[in-house]
């Protein structure tokens, strides 16, 4: 009996070494570009799909929303939220806003660390005129 469970707890650790590894061979995201949730400084939508935030004095994100969100633009506000406080690629979150009066919430598909808002911005406008071209 205690061989089984020496077996099934190798087998456990192995599994879980193996997509740790994975995970960082696969380029995936570094503590480096999360960010807390109460640090941000600025945002500005983009577009009914794309947020721009900035953090603090040099840190720049462009979040891309699960779908578009009707809104967004007229904002005066916006709280984001997840179960952490703090939002980092590939995280599931939400961004909830006051639109006419109501209370609205999108959901968050991915972030991305990125250079400036100019960059957010041009980065938004390409995936916008590749998703009207494949129309």
């Amino acid at each position: 009996m205690s061989r089984v469970l020496y077996f099934n707890i190798l087998v456990l650790v192995l599994m879980v070494s193996g997509c740790a590894t994975a995970g960082s061979e696969a380029g995936y995201s570094s503590k480096e570009d999360c960010f807390n949730i109460r640090q941000i400084s600025s945002w500005d939508a983009i577009d009914r799909d794309h947020v721009y935030l900035k953090e603090g004095v040099n840190n720049h994100y462009l979040v891309t929303l699960f779908s578009s969100c009707p809104g967004l633009r007229s904002a005066n506000a916006i709280a984001l939220s997840n179960s952490m406080g703090r939002m980092c690629p590939n995280d599931f979150g939400r961004i909830t806003f006051r639109d006419a009066g109501m209370r609205s919430s999108c959901r968050i598909d991915n972030i991305e660390k990125v250079e400036s808002k100019d960059m957010a911005v041009s980065m938004a406008e390409a995936r916008n005129e590749a998703k009207d071209a494949g129309r």
